[in-house]
């Protein structure tokens, strides 16, 4: 696809000091990064959404994926670190081997990112869209969706029935699309899927659903 005159970001020079108007989990696993390289150059630098990906790859790597996808983006990308706040505008690569969360707050003005390092811990590790989809859920509620695109394994299908259950919507890739399809099935198959859409399509229905569309799907 031709890149949307993206550039390299200074992420302290663009980083927007409003909370996200929406959030928006994406899983992904075999066939991910191919897949991000589609779906993300196309959102707009105006985007008033925030965006996190939780990527199946080991430690390190997530951090080479971030810096990718930021000289493509139009919105920054970036590896967050552990309590930082969370802000309008920009894509959060979770780092490989720890489970990324936006907890509700406790007290405080503002919404944070924690960073919990699993590494040691298979259960977690083998579940860390799960985690960040279910704390997405509970503080964005509606306002929060879901994206499972190809990869294998589950990891997600429970985090997507956690934000249909708050409900926020849940778009899963089309099997025609994937590299490997059961990642987005088994979301599909256990009914947390509200839309099953090509790659092409994706970014474009994420940000229509961001926007207000009115035949949005909500569980």
């Amino acid at each position: 696809m031709r890149m949307h005159d993206a550039q390299t970001h200074d992420i302290t020079a663009v980083r927007d000091r409003r909370m996200p108007d929406s959030l928006i989990v994406i899983g992904a696993g075999t066939g991910g990064p191919q897949a991000l390289v589609e779906i993300l150059p196309r959102f707009h630098a105006n985007f008033s959404g925030t965006i996190i990906v939780v990527q199946q790859m080991r430690s390190g790597f997530t951090k080479v994926l971030a810096n990718q996808l930021n000289e493509v983006c139009r919105l920054p990308v970036y590896e967050p670190v552990d309590g930082q706040e969370l802000h309008a505008s920009e894509i959060l690569i979770a780092p490989g081997g720890a489970v990324l969360t936006v907890p509700v707050p406790d007290g405080q003005s503002s919404c944070v990112v924690r960073i919990e390092d699993v590494i040691d811990d298979p259960e977690k590790l083998n579940t860390r869209t799960d985690a960040t989809m279910a704390s997405a859920a509970a503080l964005y509620g509606r306002e929060c969706m879901g994206v499972l695109l190809t990869g294998m394994g589950d990891d997600g299908r429970n985090g997507m029935r956690a934000i249909a259950d708050a409900g926020g919507t849940t778009l899963a890739q089309d099997e025609e699309s994937c590299i490997a399809f059961d990642l987005p099935s088994s979301a599909i198959d256990g009914g947390a899927a509200h839309e099953v859409l090509p790659l092409w399509n994706i970014a474009d229905r994420i940000m229509s659903i961001a926007q207000g569309d009115a035949n949005a799907i909500a569980a």
